[in-house]
């Protein structure tokens, strides 16, 4: 049965290390910078957000204005012309506080344009691994095909010499028959899976993928307890932080609604000349100031308003901290949950390899049905796979904790591609 450990061979290369630290995850999130229309529009949203500081700064800069006319007479007397400069500038306090809510709603610009980064740096990994899991099925999948054809193989053998009936040759027959279909979907899994990470690059996926190193494990994954991850994300949690910055927006602008009706005044120097006048040249300085009275209770519903906004706005901060400790233990105990998982399929596969080793021979002395041997292997490859996936998991609810926490960066694509072996 020389067979059967080259079959867990097979599967175990999958993970095995055989050459230098890859990049994939580097490049791979290169291409999607470059090409994934929901992070380039992210860019653009982003650049069209942040010239708002320079509309409101406009409201509160000095104005220059200047105009020139040319008078032609259609009789003899003689043509005229003048010209004036003037530079104004507007004292406006609700301008300067519309200052402020343009500052704060582009600092928010850019913590959401961050979140983008950050999804899309997950989105990358997390297909990327949905590729390496269909692909340790397809290659689980194909070593249980290639066991039960040797073992239809010797199952045909015993009925040519009576030591097997023909009801059990259809019955290992039947068992082929049933993994060939579900290859053909492992097969489309993966594909969709493929199609998934070329939709985001936008570029063809290479064939050969570089996978977690046989020695990766959890000890390589920061243990930090609970409350220390409580303190990270609430200090850099991106909602957390766009919160803020929209909570003393809406702020800002709740003042600027209360000086609504405050006087606005403009200090104005200008210059002008004249060729029909005698002096010809003038100069003026002028302050004008103007104010509403009454405007209907108009300003007083619009400061109103923008208060309870402010105060909307301060407990949905509320909201969105406590939704982030509800998120940060769950992926906490998730990944608690990977180490225990690993650890127990650990144990599980060498169970049930050493369980596989004592039916092969008992079947090769007879003492053991085909069908009990099957069923051993299955839990070999079922009990491969958990493993690999439990690993890839690991990695995935790390991130998933990571980035709930907002500390998500490129060193963690980095770090993942040194785990990595082509």
């Amino acid at each position: 049965m020389a067979y059967l450990p080259r079959l867990a061979a097979l599967f175990v290369t999958l993970i095995a290390t055989s050459g230098t630290h890859a990049s994939q995850l580097q490049d791979l999130y290169q291409q999607a910078q470059a090409n994934d229309a929901s992070y380039l529009a992210a860019q653009h949203s982003l650049n069209a957000k942040l010239q708002i500081i320079p509309q409101a700064q406009s409201a509160l800069m000095p104005q220059v204005s200047a105009n020139f006319n040319q008078s032609l007479p259609l009789d003899a007397r003689a043509d005229s012309h003048n010209y004036s400069v003037q530079i104004a500038i507007p004292l406006r306090l609700d301008a300067y506080y519309g200052m402020k809510v343009a500052q704060q709603s582009a600092a928010s610009a850019r913590t959401s344009f961050e979140k983008s980064e950050q999804s899309l740096i997950f989105s990358v990994i997390e297909r990327y691994f949905a590729v390496l899991k269909q692909q340790r099925q397809l290659t689980s999948s194909q070593a249980e095909l290639k066991a039960i054809q040797q073992r239809l193989k010797q199952t045909q053998q015993q009925v040519d010499v009576g030591l097997a009936s023909n009801i059990q040759l259809q019955d290992m027959q039947a068992n082929v028959q049933q993994v060939q279909v579900a290859l053909l979907q492992v097969q489309q899994n993966l594909n969709l899976a493929r199609a998934d990470v070329e939709n985001l690059t936008n570029q063809p996926l290479t064939e050969t993928l570089a996978n977690l190193s046989a020695d990766f494990g959890p000890h390589l994954i920061d243990h930090q307890n609970l409350q220390t991850w409580f303190q990270l994300a609430n200090s850099n949690n991106l909602d957390i932080i766009s919160n803020g910055f929209g909570t003393q927006q809406a702020y800002h602008n709740y003042q600027a609604k209360d000086v609504g009706l405050y006087p606005k005044a403009t200090i104005s120097l200008a210059q002008a000349f004249n060729s029909a006048l005698p002096t010809k040249d003038s100069t003026s300085f002028t302050i004008a100031v103007s104010g509403t009275l009454y405007d209907g209770g108009l300003n007083k519903a619009q400061t109103m308003e923008a208060q309870e906004n402010w105060h909307a706005s301060q407990q949905q901060g509320t909201a969105i901290q406590r939704a982030t400790q509800q998120q940060v233990r769950r992926w906490h105990q998730a990944l608690e949950t990977n180490r225990q998982q690993i650890q127990a399929y650990t144990q599980l596969l060498a169970s049930v390899q050493s369980s596989l080793s004592g039916k092969t021979k008992e079947y090769e002395l007879g003492l053991r049905d085909v069908s009990d041997l099957l069923d051993a292997e299955k839990l070999v490859f079922s009990a491969q796979r958990n493993l690999a996936n439990a690993r890839l998991d690991l990695v995935l609810n790390q991130l998933r904790l990571k980035q709930v926490s907002g500390v998500l960066s490129n060193r963690d694509l980095v770090q993942l591609d040194s785990w990595l072996k082509q």
